[in-house]
């Protein structure tokens, strides 16, 4: 399965912030909609980044709890992202090695949706459901 198809059966809804919002007005955000990252992104559209819970964090656990700071001190402004022609092996293998929850899907530069690991297990799951069902099937018609 391809990036596209996985997109067609998740929300694309995604929640995106601007790099010189102030870190405790995104954390609001982040609660206010729950999610887990919001996209950050310039005035013209395109990626400057992606601010996740673990970004959050980590601001404030080394920035004494400054919380007026801009997202931009806060966020992964180094996004690894995917395209809708990656495969969900892909991106699955990409998340894992590279310690991510979240994956920008981008299309002629834009974010057009996210990805985050919740949607790759549910994706597993309901491949390993149809698998075993069909197991079931097969195994009753033998009888």
């Amino acid at each position: 399965m391809l990036v596209r198809d996985l997109l067609k059966n998740i929300s694309d809804d995604f929640v995106t912030v601007s790099p010189d919002v102030d870190i405790q007005r995104a954390a609001a955000m982040m609660i206010e909609q729950t999610v887990s990252a919001l996209v950050v992104q310039m005035k013209n559209g395109q990626l400057a980044g992606i601010l996740t819970e673990r970004d959050v964090a980590r601001h404030f656990a080394t920035a004494n709890g400054e919380t007026t700071a801009p997202v931009s001190a806060a966020m992964t402004g180094d996004v690894i992202t995917c395209s809708t022609e990656h495969s969900v092996s892909e991106i699955a293998a990409i998340m894992s090695d590279s310690n991510i929850r979240h994956l920008p899907v981008l299309r002629d530069g834009k974010v057009i949706g996210i990805i985050g690991i919740h949607d790759i297990v549910r994706y597993h799951l309901s491949a390993l459901e149809s698998e075993n069902r069909a197991l079931r099937e097969l195994v009753a018609a033998l009888d």
